[in-house]
């Protein structure tokens, strides 16, 4: 085995340690004595994919004994992580497996090889035309497609005949309804009690309009193209405000189908969504019906309706070679292989996807497990497109948070028309009512639309300019840099003259001479861990920060580019304005709440080691597991929080929605106050307790004690807090993460939990702008360098100090 593949292996061997479950193992042809090479492939899935690909990966080496194949299947969510670590590091696998998603990104910064050359003799049109179409960019072909994420209406036959509709009106699995007769269908299916409230929804998840299916439906769109958009179309598309407007009186004011919030909160849909009695269709893929067909459920597909344009939508998943792959030629023949229809056959049959390519659509019909109504997944695939692909990540962040922010604002709206229609009267609603509180939401859905289409149309013209810069002139590649160096040598020389000149001990070997040997022997094990795991990647930053560095391809010195381009990046400013705020509500939390109940601690409180522990409980949860139980608390559906809101004669609130999360994520604070107040506790216990007692005598109040007495000589311990506490204010980030489904949608709901660390973390790791992400890094370190300099500065007028008492 070469040094190569050992680090690999290491890092593999890591990965499964470190992050979670990784499935690795090489798939060779035993019987094949020659020589062989081997290549590697990394893709994500679970156990069914690991027996799936396995399958796949001895049918290949039967036809290709000289070719070994190093299969490695991670989790969803650590895929793109590992690929990325191996990609900076010259190790990603030699086949690359991308989706949809993420195409764009790392087609644009070249982690793909072309593929013109090898593909000549490949037959584009036996693929469906979306699915090559999703990897072809600028006329240049960077991968091929091997299976497609197609969803299409699944209805419920239990709700079909409670409802008594007969089966003669029931969708057809090879025929799409208009979306007129789907809408008509839809409201048979949608269930009210007699206080208007839903019961049951016609159907139970939002994937139509959060992933604008809906909304092309009148040949409208939000950009130019869906294959890496060059410009935004929002403004005078009337196509585009008809189909908004069409999608969201859809949801909030004829409720046929679930809306995104409620999807959020309640948790209308996922998979399993038919099971739930308060749904009567949805929108679901293939690998969706094995299970249903397992559990006995009766159920019947159709094609998804269709508007005056099709709205048929795809994510494709597909595989390319690694720019620096080592073995071109043989990863070729292995991608051939997996585009073929042999493992297109395997892939359909075992319902993980629609196959790519066209002669493989008979093995989704004729499944291995006997599933039904698979036809209707090949409807109008001639005429589907990919889902947005762009290399510019700033575009799909601007359209998601948009919808996103009208999503609440129609929510809230919703809920105050239907609790002021609810308060009319006995609380019962009449069908008059009900057609008028809808007439009204469809107007006010319409308002909605025409007041916030402006505001998206200026996002996009901000996402696409955030992402052209022009090139770094001189001054900043070399003039401002050459300064920042000097300038820095300087403060580095004046610092060690002043050390130097404030030197008062020293060490010697027994002969007066200087002899620090002896204490730099000592301190080497902790300066060479030191300077190799914290000094090292510290500067590694401060330089890589004036560079422009994908992690993919060798860094581009830009200079100063980076620090010069701060204060027009709104989102700067937004981290900066979200940091500063958070830190100015959660010091107070964290000082006052940690001092007031060590107080309440050190005085005569029967049970004190009990209340210590109970408080102190709470500080033992990591902070991913206090925010995963904090989101769960402040649930809108299922929180405990609303339970006592509710008890109290109030209203559900929706705590982790764009105008709460935020002061949410302050409030986790509480949780935390037990670490604060057992240090402030040990602070109080070494206050002399004769100082107490002394004033006491002299007939000072508790108050005055308090004031006079505690307070002061707490006052070291108060000033550590302060400052440890504002370095993980401005350090906040781990509460974001668990606010959204996906770590690309950091910063959400909307832009509510856009704190500057997670704009770092999102540049790097989203947006792949890794020297940007580095130069906002050293920005946050000025920041708190800065913000801790000024709080020990005014500190040493308040601090008490026994040298000075």
């Amino acid at each position: 085995m070469t040094p190569r593949a050992r680090l690999l292996a290491l890092l593999v061997a890591l990965s499964a340690l470190v992050g979670g479950e990784v499935r690795a193992e090489v798939v060779e042809n035993e019987r094949y004595t020659g020589e062989k090479t081997l290549i590697r492939w990394a893709f994500w899935g679970g156990e069914e994919t690991v027996s799936l690909f396995r399958e796949i990966g001895q049918r290949f080496v039967e036809a290709h004994p000289e070719i070994a194949v190093d299969i490695t299947i991670y989790p969803w969510g650590q895929y793109w992580q590992k690929l990325q670590t191996q990609t900076a590091s010259g190790l990603a696998p030699d086949v690359l497996s991308i989706y949809t998603g993420q195409a764009g990104i790392w087609i644009n910064h070249g982690a793909l090889r072309p593929l013109d050359d090898l593909a000549r003799g490949v037959d584009r049109g036996a693929f469906y035309p979306g699915a090559i179409q999703n990897f072809e960019w600028d006329g240049t072909l960077y991968a091929l497609p091997i299976e497609m994420a197609v969803y299409t209406m699944v209805y419920s036959v239990d709700r079909l005949e409670e409802r008594g509709i007969p089966p003669s009106e029931w969708p057809h699995e090879t025929e799409p309804m208009s979306w007129q007769a789907f809408k008509d269908l839809m409201g048979r299916l949608t269930l009210r009690d007699s206080r208007g409230a839903l019961i049951q929804y016609g159907m139970g998840n939002s994937f139509l309009a959060s992933n604008s299916v809906l909304v092309p439906m009148y040949g409208g769109d939000f950009l130019d193209r869906r294959i890496n958009p060059t410009r935004p179309t929002v403004r005078g598309n009337d196509a585009l405000r008809r189909g908004l407007v069409e999608t969201w009186t859809t949801q909030y004011a004829d409720r046929l189908l679930v809306p995104t919030s409620v999807f959020k909160t309640a948790g209308i849909g996922g998979d399993d969504v038919l099971q739930s009695p308060t749904v009567a269709s949805a929108y679901l893929g293939p690998w969706v019906l094995k299970g249903l067909h397992e559990q006995g459920l009766r159920y019947r597909t159709a094609p998804i309706p269709k508007g005056s344009d099709p709205i048929q939508t795809m994510t494709v998943n597909g595989v390319g070679i690694y720019k620096d792959s080592e073995h071109p030629a043989e990863a070729w023949t292995f991608i051939q292989f997996l585009a073929g229809p042999v493992a297109q056959g395997l892939i359909a049959s075992e319902l993980r996807g629609v196959p790519a390519l066209r002669a493989a659509a008979p093995s989704l019909v004729d499944n291995r497990y006997g599933v039904p109504g698979l036809e209707a997944y090949l409807v109008g695939l001639d005429d589907a497109q990919p889902v947005r692909t762009a290399s510019n990540t700033y575009i799909e962040k601007a359209v998601g948070i948009w919808q996103e922010r009208v999503d609440t604002i129609l929510d809230q709206e919703h809920e105050r028309r239907l609790r002021r229609l609810q308060a009319q009267g006995d609380g019962t609603v009449s069908a008059q009512a009900l057609q008028d509180y809808r007439d009204g939401m469809a107007a006010f859905v319409e308002q909605t639309v025409d007041a916030q289409l402006p505001l998206l149309a200026a996002d996009l013209d901000g996402a696409f300019a955030r992402a052209s810069r022009p090139q770094a002139g001189v001054g900043q590649r070399v003039v401002v840099p050459l300064v920042i160096v000097l300038l820095a040598l300087a403060g580095l020389g004046a610092y060690l003259l002043y050390v130097r000149r404030q030197e008062t001990t020293e060490l010697t070997d027994g002969t007066g001479r200087h002899s620090p040997v002896a204490a730099y022997l000592c301190l080497s094990p902790w300066l060479v861990g030191f300077a190799f795991f914290t000094v090292g990647p510290i500067l590694a930053s401060v330089v890589l920060s004036f560079t422009e560095w994908n992690m993919i391809t060798a860094p581009r010195w830009v200079g100063a580019q980076h620090y010069g381009d701060l204060f027009a990046d709104r989102y700067f400013g937004l981290g900066i304005q979200k940091t500063f705020g958070y830190a100015a509500l959660v010091i107070p939390i964290s000082t006052i709440g940690g001092i007031a109940t060590a107080g309440l601690l050190t005085s005569s409180v029967r049970g004190a080691d009990s209340f210590k522990a109970i408080f102190y409980f709470p500080s033992l949860f990591t902070g991913a597991a206090a925010a995963v139980l904090w989101v769960n608390m402040f649930h809108k559906e299922y929180g405990i929080v609303n339970r006592f809101v509710e008890a109290l004669g109030g209203l559900p609130i929706n705590w982790l929605d764009e105008a709460h999360a935020f002061y949410t994520v302050v409030l986790m604070n509480v949780f935390w106050i037990g670490g604060a107040t057992i240090i402030y506790y040990a602070g109080m216990k070494q206050i002399p307790r004769s100082l107490y007692e002394a004033a006491e005598i002299d007939g000072a109040s508790a108050l005055r004690r308090f004031w006079s007495i505690t307070l002061p000589l707490l006052s070291p311990v108060i000033l550590f807090m302060v400052v440890m506490t504002t370095i993980g204010a401005f350090q906040v980030f781990t509460p974001a993460l668990f606010f959204v489904n996906y770590p690309s949608e950091i910063g959400g709901p909307g832009d509510s939990l856009r704190f500057y660390a997670v704009n770092i973390y999102d540049e790097a790791f989203n947006n792949l702008h890794m020297g940007k992400a580095c130069a906002w890094a050293f920005v946050l370190f000025l920041i708190i360098f800065a913000v801790t300099m000024v709080q020990l500065k005014v500190s040493k007028r308040f601090v008490y100090s026994e040298a000075e008492g």
